[in-house]
């Protein structure tokens, strides 16, 4: 932390009221194959540094990939300057520090040492695999290995000074179904902080293959009120749009069907949601949020009472409450904002065959298109592809329908939360059983 502190010092010294310094590296690693060849392998290792600069209750940022002292004292130069002719923002604040899990299981970087030939050899034998899952998998548009081992540090001038390094894997898989004259797409992309915590190449395939399997030559069912089950994948169209309604900004914004709503019933007792950034080996769990302070498992949802929303520092100002942890930055050069860690329905105890079982006319969701859940209003809107259940048999794929709804028939109509959960993504839910919600062609 020499670096920054000796920055935090200048800045200081240049007239800064505060101060913050984020700093990061990162080597990644990128290989594509398809029809077994080697399509790409891109490496790289960017690394940069950023800096808040406040005075006199403005904020000034800049950020470089020059570490000398030339470019610093330039820099800061530059944001004393800038720092005189922003607007004034009385939500400019920084954290103070807090007391660190320093045990945090996040970073494994003992595959990432492995030679690049055994990485392509896994994802050739993995494409080989899905290839003769089914004589209907008759084309690979690629299996790609990601790769990201990243290090980070965050201190600012009220004390706060974290460092940490984290791992991310990655395997995507395409593929394409051909079935008479109907063809139909095979993809997916799952996430893991250890390479071993990825499900076994039979698996992947099983889960990405097996779904083109099932779904190609999907046509629309008759419109009208469905029963709807949406498994895991598909449930992250409604995911993504209640992270966007958890979120402080856009609450105290006006833009989240949630405003105003703390401690009311918003959903059936069944439906808890949590955000953790503390889950061990979790894809998005961090020892500390990306303006360093330090984050704990919050409960949003709780037995379909709304508990509370994500903040970073400066929303939780405007709230008048504590940030949650929550600040996030895509990259060193970009202002922290809020998002989710590992953000997830917590599963029931209900199997899957029993749910299907027990419906009498109803559509299995498997993938969504669309915008899915909207976060102003809580409509719900998505393309679907599917299987048809009618007296508890699935009895033929679908395709080219929509699914509409409210908030209240996802949420307040859940009749039943699955036990059928993982954690491949920072957004996961269980497959969710729906009363009812309509079906247009």
């Amino acid at each position: 932390m020499e670096l920054i502190d000796k920055i935090l010092e200048k800045c200081l010294r240049a007239g800064a009221d505060m101060a913050e310094v984020y700093l990061q590296t990162e080597t990644t690693m990128k290989v594509t194959i398809r029809d077994g060849n080697v399509d790409s392998i891109n490496k790289a290792a960017p690394a940069g540094l950023a800096i808040r600069y406040f005075t006199s209750g403005r904020m000034a940022f800049a950020h470089t990939t020059d570490f000398s002292d030339m470019a610093i004292d330039k820099m800061i130069a530059g944001l004393r300057n800038l720092g005189s002719k922003v607007n004034e923002d009385k939500y400019a604040v920084l954290p103070s520090p807090g007391q660190a899990l320093s045990d945090l299981q996040v970073n494994a970087p003992e595959y990432a040492q492995n030679t690049t030939e055994s990485k392509i050899n896994y994802i050739l034998s993995l494409e080989k695999l899905a290839l003769d899952y089914d004589p209907i998998i008759a084309k690979s548009n690629g299996v790609t290995y990601y790769e990201y081992v990243t290090g980070k540090k965050i201190a600012n001038t009220k004390g706060v000074s974290v460092s940490f390094n984290t791992t991310s894997y990655g395997i995507s898989l395409s593929l394409v179904a051909i079935k008479g004259n109907r063809m139909f797409p095979g993809e997916g992309q799952l996430w893991a902080r250890r390479f071993d915590n990825l499900p076994e190449p039979q698996q992947i395939v099983d889960i990405i293959a097996g779904r083109a399997v099932r779904l190609i030559g999907g046509n629309p069912v008759s419109s009208g009120d469905y029963e709807i089950i949406f498994m895991p994948r598909a449930a992250n169209s409604i995911l993504r749009g209640l992270a966007e309604a958890l979120n402080g900004e856009n609450v105290y914004s006006g833009a989240s069907f949630l405003e105003g709503k703390i401690g009311e019933k918003v959903a059936s007792d069944l439906l808890t949601v949590y955000d953790d950034p503390l889950m061990p080996w979790g894809v998005g769990s961090c020892p500390a949020d990306d303006e360093g302070v330090i984050p704990s498992k919050q409960a949003l949802i709780e037995n379909g009472i709304l508990k509370g929303f994500l903040y970073d520092s400066r929303t939780a100002v405007k709230a008048n409450t504590s940030s949650t942890g929550s600040a996030h930055r895509d990259y060193y050069a970009a202002l922290p904002g809020i998002a989710v860690s590992n953000f997830y329905i917590s599963p029931g105890t209900n199997k899957l065959d029993d749910i299907i079982t027990s419906c009498n006319r109803g559509i299995i969701v498997e993938m969504a298109s669309g915008w899915g859940l909207q976060a102003v209003n809580g409509q719900y809107s998505a393309g679907i592809n599917g299987i048809l259940v009618e007296k508890g048999k699935k009895i033929r794929p679908v395709a080219d329908v929509t699914i509409g709804g409210s908030v209240e028939d996802i949420f307040g109509g859940l009749l039943a939360v699955c036990d059928d959960i993982t954690y491949y993504n920072d957004m996961c839910s269980p497959s969710l059983y729906i009363k009812k919600m309509t079906v247009g062609a």
